[in-house]
């Protein structure tokens, strides 16, 4: 029987223990502290650069994990002697306490463990009362069952006061000695340990000498029990007190910006370097400082590893003082420019729709309306298709979009990660390749960074595309991407990548624009620049195998300045940055992904039978597929070369055969302007019949174009200004609308007419006997 009410009492002890560990636990709330923190962005290094005071008005940083040992060391030095041997409550020390303060008459010691501190500021410092003593007791055993040691000393780093608005280790750190708690030498260790216990100390002008009386003390008492030696302590005791708390820094307001909108009162350690931030955000502002003469206002930089896709410098704007300067004009969607055209040219090639240098037509074009136009305002004819890239001429762009398809464009876009396609093809149409599209200069620069990291990790993947290699920049490694990309369906491949760096790297750029040729004593560079409608946004992009750079110029409100370009204003800025970033070889040929093809010398199109002069390069795998040449053909003359002639009027015997380069009439009108070794067909003999080429172009308008005539200044319509060319040299064209003659030409083929509405056929006949007829509408 005793045996068994012995086992009842052992029981009832234990129930009423766990019942006590249970209440004690439970009555600590969870979390302890829920307060607003500051958001906070430190470097790669670990230095800040920007940092936002927490709602509530605190310099308040998020907690940290551990805390660096000398703090601690420090900290339980000072204020918790048996901090590891207590269950929150130290009753040597409160029974030491209350001895001192009775023979005092007066409080000059106190009791409390870091752990009983901890419940009272989470209790919003109460009255210091018997009562309100007992309650914080009880919280801090509650605490010390809850939590580790290393969790409490930590809890209590990051909540401590240290003077004025400065709350936690690593914000006073910041704030007193502009460095992290972890690099903090043991005077100042020392000096924050024993702030928390009165925080006023560190105001400047009042209480200096108590402040440091408090900090020797705590030295001499850390080198008397062993924890720094004689000469740390000779050498701490040297060392003065911070004079006024620094300045925060706000290196990268911008990145701060971003990263607070959905991280907000988060620590986030980034990418980014200091030193090339610093040196970048002065550059901004050198060029902002010299473009406001000019009244453009804002400027972006943003630098990131190709490898990694990690940011390396985030310039949102100029520091300058500005109505927009807090715009952050990095992840501002704006106009695209030409910024698209690198990737039609990859689509179509890794498609088989082109071949590298084929000729594009650059004659007169309406589609719908839509009449792009060259920066030069000129037409060349015909242009090969990386040279269109290079020198950013829009027509043979507008042509290639139409014939690869607007859609399908899209989705190439959007599979190297463009994520700002609102809208339908229908929406943007042709003018998508023109900047009818808005980007970000991050998305866009990504993409960039995208594409070459895509030929970069075709050789180091064992030959194979890896379609992760296409991903957004990083500005944290901590922080998940933007956004996740869908690779269903990666259409671009590595040769084709090479031949658009290759046609990005050349300098032959708009002599209107600029003086590009300054740029050519720079490092290779693979660059874009691109120009909104109305100068609005001046574009620059440019990667190498280890940097990818963009820069945007312009102003924040969208007011458009003449003569702004990307290629005057924003490419200096990049090319400046690059001068800022290491050198490195050049992308390598992706040979195991290209085939031998044979093309066309003149046109660059795969050679066909007539063609006379050759050439073979190693091209994607795909232009073997690509169209052949269809501007080469036989054709017989006389014996003199001097006249085409046919079986009518010569006999075969006495024909030469000879291949020749021909373009269609309203093409050879423009290129051979601009190519004086171009040689038009001669023209038919005269007694030959039977042979009539067709050597008429309607150039403008267009057959089943829509013609919409506006009015002039006067109130009257508008007249139309019908264009014609013909390949047979002071041929006379007869005009012929519908069934009305309207005149003759014979040099230079226009004709004015002022149609009515609705449908009309223009007819041209030629003096040679050939004719031409296109239908048009006029609303």
């Amino acid at each position: 029987m005793k045996a068994s009410h012995r086992y009842r009492n052992i029981a009832l002890y234990a129930s009423l223990l766990t019942a006590i560990y249970l209440l004690l636990r439970l009555s600590v709330p969870s979390p302890l502290f829920d307060r607003p923190t500051s958001t906070v962005v430190l470097s790669a290094d670990g230095s800040l650069l920007s940092a936002r005071i927490a709602d509530d008005g605190q310099w308040r940083f998020a907690p940290s994990d551990s805390i660096p040992d000398k703090f601690s060391k420090c900290l339980i030095a000072f204020e918790d002697k048996r901090f590891y041997h207590h269950l929150g409550v130290d009753f040597i020390a409160i029974c030491r306490a209350l001895s001192h303060n009775i023979k005092s008459h007066c409080v000059v010691e106190g009791g409390s463990t870091i752990t009983m501190q901890i419940a009272r500021m989470s209790r919003g410092n109460q009255s210091r009362t018997i009562w309100q003593k007992i309650i914080e007791a009880f919280t801090a055993v509650g605490i010390e069952l809850k939590y580790s040691k290393d969790e409490i000393l930590a809890i209590y780093t990051s909540n401590a006061p240290f003077g004025g608005n400065v709350v936690g280790l690593e914000a006073a750190a910041w704030r007193y000695f502009g460095r992290p708690s972890s690099l903090l030498s043991w005077a100042e260790c020392a000096t924050l340990a024993v702030l928390p216990n009165a925080p006023s100390l560190i105001n400047v002008g009042r209480n200096r000498s108590e402040l440091q009386r408090k900090r020797d003390r705590l030295l001499k008492s850390l080198c008397d029990n062993g924890i720094i030696s004689h000469e740390e302590y000779s050498l701490s005791l040297l060392e003065a007190l911070p004079e006024k708390p620094y300045p925060l820094e706000d290196i990268a307001p911008h990145l701060l910006d971003r990263i607070t909108k959905e991280n907000k009162g988060k620590t986030v350690i980034s990418t980014i370097d200091i030193s090339l931030q610093k040196r970048l955000q002065n550059l901004a502002d050198i060029y902002s400082d010299r473009y406001r003469s000019n009244h453009i206002e804002n400027i972006a930089i943003l630098v990131a590893e190709v490898n990694s896709g990690n940011v390396l410098a985030y310039i949102g704007n100029s520091t300058l003082p500005s109505n927009a300067r807090n715009v952050d004009m990095v992840s501002a969607e704006r106009s695209t420019g030409s910024l698209l055209k690198p990737f039609l040219y990859a689509a179509m090639l890794t498609d088989g729709e082109i071949s590298p240098n084929m000729l594009i037509q650059d004659t007169p074009l309406n589609i719908n309306g839509f009449a792009p136009r060259n920066y030069s305002h000129t037409f060349y004819g015909a242009v090969n298709a990386d040279e269109a890239i290079r020198r950013s001429l829009n027509v043979p762009l507008v042509r290639m979009l139409s014939t690869h398809g607007i859609g399908r464009f899209m989705d190439n876009l959007k599979d190297m990660g463009m994520n700002t396609l609102h809208f339908s093809g229908d929406h943007y149409g042709a003018s998508l390749i023109l900047g009818g599209a808005e980007g970000s200069l991050y998305n866009m620069l990504g993409m960039y960074a995208s594409m070459a990291r895509l030929l970069i990790g075709y050789s180091a993947n064992n030959y194979r595309v890896n379609p992760n290699d296409v991903h957004p920049l990083v500005y944290s490694s901590s922080l998940p991407f933007d956004e996740p990309y869908n690779h269903s369906s990666l259409s671009i491949s590595p040769s084709a990548i090479w031949y658009t760096l290759e046609a990005m790297s050349g300098l032959d750029r708009p002599e209107e624009e600029s003086e590009w040729w300054h740029f050519s004593s720079m490092k290779r560079v693979a660059w874009k620049t691109g120009t909104s409608y109305g100068g609005r946004d001046a574009w620059a992009m440019g990667v190498t195998p280890d940097y990818a750079v963009g820069v945007w110029v312009g102003n924040a409100n969208g007011e458009g300045r003449a003569g702004m370009t990307g290629v005057g204003f924003a490419a200096p800025v990049m090319f400046d940055t690059f001068s800022a970033l290491s050198s490195s070889d050049w992308f390598v040929e992706p040979l195991e992904d290209t085939d031998p093809l044979v093309v066309c010398r003149k046109s660059g199109c795969r050679a066909s039978q007539c063609c006379e002069f050759r050439d073979t390069l190693n091209a994607p795998r795909s232009t073997i597929s690509s169209p052949l040449c269809g501007y080469c053909r036989l054709v017989h003359l006389s014996a003199d070369e001097k006249w085409q002639v046919n079986s009518n009027c010569e006999s075969v015997a006495n024909m030469v055969t000879r291949p020749w380069f021909v373009l269609p009439p309203s093409m050879e009108y423009y290129f051979k302007k601009y190519h004086a070794s171009y040689r038009g067909l001669p023209p038919m003999r005269a007694d030959c019949d039977g042979a009539h080429h067709n050597t008429i172009d309607i150039i403008y308008p267009e057959n089943n174009q829509v013609l919409v005539i506006p009015k002039g200044f006067s109130g009257e319509y508008e007249q139309v200004i019908c264009h014609a060319a013909t390949s047979k040299q002071n041929d006379i064209l007869y005009w012929h609308l519908d069934d009305t003659y309207i005149g003759q030409t014979d040099i230079e083929h226009k004709v004015a007419i002022l149609p009515t509405e609705g449908q009309h056929i223009l007819t041209i006949v030629s003096q040679s006997g050939n004719e031409k007829s296109i239908s048009f509408e006029v609303k």
